[in-house]
């Protein structure tokens, strides 16, 4: 079965100490998920809760990062893996991801993702 993927508890924490305040989904202060109806200003005890990708065009439309995930399926041996390259939109920096986290690949596109999202979040915003 095909579901969204939302961000971790974690990451809606550190996108609502960032800024996001869009409609979405949203985590319970304990961090249940709740469900789709709130912004993060209704109180402390709501944390919006994205989706990756919602999450990623934030980061580009607001602070101007543009998050690519790629695949390499020469990463180690016959095994495939995932990778991230970070841009900043309006300039010519780039970030490797991998040449600043101890992993280099992820098993998930989606694994990769959050990883990018969490840098961005953490180390560039």
């Amino acid at each position: 079965m095909i579901t969204e993927d939302y961000v971790s508890f974690e990451i809606a924490k550190l996108l609502k100490e960032k800024g996001f305040d869009e409609y979405c989904g949203y985590y319970s202060s304990d961090g249940e998920y709740w469900g789709y109806c709130t912004y993060n200003h209704r109180g402390k005890d709501y944390i919006s809760a994205p989706t990756l990708q919602m999450a990623m065009k934030w980061l580009r439309k607001v602070h101007h990062y543009y998050i690519q995930v790629m695949l390499d399926s020469w990463a180690y041996g016959s095994h495939s893996g995932y990778y991230v390259v970070i841009q900043k939109t309006d300039s010519e920096f780039e970030i490797m991801l991998a040449d600043k986290v101890d992993k280099v690949f992820y098993d998930e596109p989606e694994e990769a993702c959050e990883a990018a999202i969490r840098y961005c979040l953490e180390k560039l915003i």
